[in-house]
């Protein structure tokens, strides 16, 4: 095989599927590879088999809404936290077998093969460029491999074993089911099937063995290939799983899968190689980064972890690590599918921590930071999509909780639309939550500037979201509209000896409703549509409660400056205004860049993977790269498996999506309202290198050069007559884009940042 530079590459067979089994994905059907020499073990998943089944609203909760505002507006947080999480949230979480949907494992395609356990030249490798793993090995001198895929353009998993011999494959087939209320058989000679119910949802798999050469023998659950020169193998799995409200079953699976393999087993291998390569290729290939220094490309990644680990640099790990979480959300994000969860779409157990579910007080939020800056727009579309069919159960909840108008989000969801708050209002009373999956609606437009998209598809829902949120703020005794009751993600403060998190006004949910009603307006204008609608929230947004400083000097969580339970919590939700908001940029000098640093000061650069890679996000917006570097390398030393995983602990995939952003963040930030800053946060470890394809927005696509810690070339794409500002250094130059769609930068500023 060749070393390619893009790839995860180990000399030995994965034991443990969290720390080194290696994940394909075409959006929809993940696979976990193993790759031992006498049984290969691939873990499969499918993105709609959740336990669970649609939840029932308790349309009465919000009489006892005003009890909890009642308690807050004379300061008895203690009965306020009481009434919120005994009397008007009612308790719905991950692991209880509550209606509340929790992805589910699959389970195992086990193939058994009749040759020794001792291989040579054995190796293991996940080729990013191409999308495609392979093992490879030699015994008593014959070459095997096998190349393992899964196609977006095909729908299904394709499986191929090769030897240098003929006549030398001799393997059998089985499942191992993921899930107890299931049967396996064969059908026709070469088709096994797994079929079976999760809960609420019907289910099967179905996997084609075809071969050249040799000859096929079925057992009731298993079927063998004896002395083939070629196997190939077409796999699918589906549910009954139909995003059509109220019962979202009524898919026919089973005729699905017979049609998908049947198409596939006419096109042939290489036919579906090929077309599998170029769509991968065509969303991968977009964005290189080069980063010149220590590039140990030749040593298998675990060796390369080690190693960095005990201190040696290697600036082609880190690309690496950055370009593995572009192709995670290629392979875990695709059009017409479901959002990439809490794992994407790898997950091996049925009671996965935080039931791998959608989680945005921060988690899904995070997915996507990098869709946009990453050049994988088309990759966002499956969150978007979610969030508008998150709006029928959204009105439910909006009026069920709080008797109001426009439609509502807490934290959570599943594959039923999840929508209502819950207990303990430490976790599912974040009044933020729609608000800031609207700012993933926005976003699209913002880099694309699609109006069409904005019409048909943004302004409905980020207008709904607005129109709840007028309903819900209320004015406090200084005269400013804040969120209450509330809390900020999963955080108490501490007050007069004891903890609380139900409160009257965060800092999070302030500036969300801020940049959704800027937003909102904006849209409004653009659209030349809802002129009343926009005047009110023109008059509204400048009512929110604004952004505070504490007598610590740090940017107060809540709307009172109380002390942090934990100062240095996980989350750091009273930093939105830095990142992903906007509001507060080093752009435009104030105490609140010097707050926020504070803030983040005593945070600490520790925590969890996805913490950390907030982090590293946060550190780039305040244009501090070296500080933001150290964090990366905390992150790849002690927050990376052996598969680059990131982990929490356990694995969750914000951290890889997280990472990946925050990169690109140090490398180029851009404004909606044009400014595009190069190398705001370049780091010294990473004085020379080059990255083109990066997104701006505007519609703009930015390709640089470098040395020595200055820029050497800049190139902007866009559309002709767009204009914009170019900001490095202390230099900001006007721009317009020429007839021929690109802007060559030639001021080059001498003086990098400090």
């Amino acid at each position: 095989m060749e070393n390619q530079p893009l790839h995860l590459r180990y000399k030995k067979p994965a034991n443990d599927w969290e720390n080194e089994a290696l994940p394909i994905g075409n959006g929809r059907l993940g696979g976990m590879v193993f790759g031992g020499i006498q049984e290969e073990r691939i873990q499969f998943n499918e993105e709609s088999l959740f336990s669970g089944k649609p939840s029932k609203v308790n349309l009465e909760a919000h009489k006892e809404l005003q009890p909890i505002r009642d308690y807050l507006a004379k300061q008895d947080y203690a009965a306020a936290q009481h009434h919120a999480n005994e009397i008007f949230l009612e308790k719905s979480s991950y692991g209880d077998r509550s209606d509340f949907g929790m992805y589910q494992n699959f389970g195992d395609i086990a193939i058994i093969f009749d040759h020794p356990h001792h291989a040579l030249n054995y190796i293991r490798e996940l080729s990013l460029d191409e999308g495609i793993a392979r093992v490879s090995y030699t015994i008593n001198g014959k070459q095997y491999l096998r190349e393992y895929f899964s196609s977006y353009p095909d729908d299904l998993m394709v499986l191929r074993f090769t030897c240098s011999e003929t006549q030398s494959l001799h393997m059998t087939f089985r499942y191992n089911s993921g899930q107890e209320n299931s049967k396996v058989f064969v059908k026709n000679n070469n088709k096994l099937i797994l079929e079976g119910q999760a809960d609420y949802l019907d289910f099967q798999a179905s996997l084609l063995v075809t071969r050249k050469g040799g000859k096929l023998v079925s057992g009731e659950d298993s079927i063998s290939v004896q002395g083939a020169d070629e196997v190939v193998v077409y796999f699918n799995a589906a549910t009954d799983y139909l995003p059509v409200e109220p019962n979202f079953k009524g898919k026919d699976y089973a005729t699905i899968n017979k049609t998908l393999i049947s198409h596939a087993l006419e096109k042939g291998y290489e036919a579906l190689k090929t077309r599998h390569i170029q769509d991968h290729q065509q969303l991968f290939h977009r964005l290189s980064l080069q980063i010149t220094g220590v590039d140990d490309k030749h040593l298998p990644t675990n060796e390369r972890l080690v190693n960095y680990r005990d201190g040696r640099e290697d600036a082609g790990l880190e690309t690496l690590l950055f370009q593995y979480g572009r192709y995670l959300l290629i392979a875990s994000s695709r059009e017409g599918g479901l959002p990439a969860n809490l794992q994407g779409i790898w997950n091996n157990s049925n009671n996965p921590v935080w039931g791998s579910m959608f989680c945005f007080n921060i988690n899904l939020n995070m997915n996507y930071w990098h869709a946009q800056t990453t050049n994988l727009s088309e990759c966002h579309m499956p969150l978007i999509q979610f969030i508008d069919s998150m709006r029928a159960s959204g009105r439910i909840s909006a009026k069920a909780y709080f008797n109001v108008g426009g439609w509502f989000a807490a934290k959570k969801s599943d594959l039923w639309r999840f929508t209502q708050p819950y207990a303990e209002a430490k976790n599912g009373l974040f009044m933020g939550g729609s608000g800031w999956l609207c700012q993933d609606v926005w976003e699209y437009y913002s880099f694309t500037r699609d109006e069409e998209y904005l019409r048909n598809i943004a302004y409905p829902i980020i207008k709904e979201s607005a129109q709840f949120y007028l309903d819900f703020l209320v004015e406090n005794e200084d005269g400013y509209l804040v969120s209450s009751p509330t809390t900020s993600p999963e955080h108490h403060f501490k007050l007069e000896g004891a903890s609380y998190s139900v409160s009257d006004g965060t800092e999070i949910d302030h500036r969300i409703v801020e940049e959704l009603y800027n937003n909102c307006i904006e849209s409004s204008r653009i659209l030349g549509i809802d002129e009343e609608f926009r005047e009110l929230l023109m008059k509204e947004v400048v009512k929110i409660a604004p952004t505070k400083i504490g007598r610590n000097g740090n940017i107060q969580e809540w709307y009172h400056d109380w002390d942090d339970a934990e100062v240095e919590h996980r989350h750091l939700s009273h930093l939105y205004g830095v990142h992903p908001g906007h509001a507060i940029t080093p752009a435009h000098a104030s105490e609140f860049v010097y707050a926020a640093k504070v803030s983040l000061d005593r945070r600490g650069d520790l925590e969890t993977g996805w913490s950390r890679a907030w982090k590293v996000n946060l550190w780039a917006r305040l244009w501090d790269g070296n500080r933001a570097y150290k964090i990366i390398s905390n992150i790849v030393k002690d927050r990376t498996n052996d598969n680059l995983f990131t982990t929490h602990p356990p694995f969750q995939i914000d951290g890889n999506f997280g990472f990946t952003a925050g990169v690109a963040e140090m490398l180029l930030q851009s404004s909606y309202a044009g400014e595009i800053r190069l190398l705001p946060a370049l780091p010294d470890q990473w004085g020379s290198g080059q990255v083109s394809g990066l997104k701006a927005r505007g519609g703009f696509e930015v390709s640089m050069t470098w040395s020595e810690g200055r820029l050497t070339s800049a190139t902007i794409q866009g559309k002709p007559s767009s204009q914009g500002r170019l900001r490095h250094g202390k230099e900001l130059t006007a721009f317009v884009i020429p007839e021929n769609g690109i802007y060559e930068y030639t001021r080059i500023d001498p003086i990098s940042w400090t």
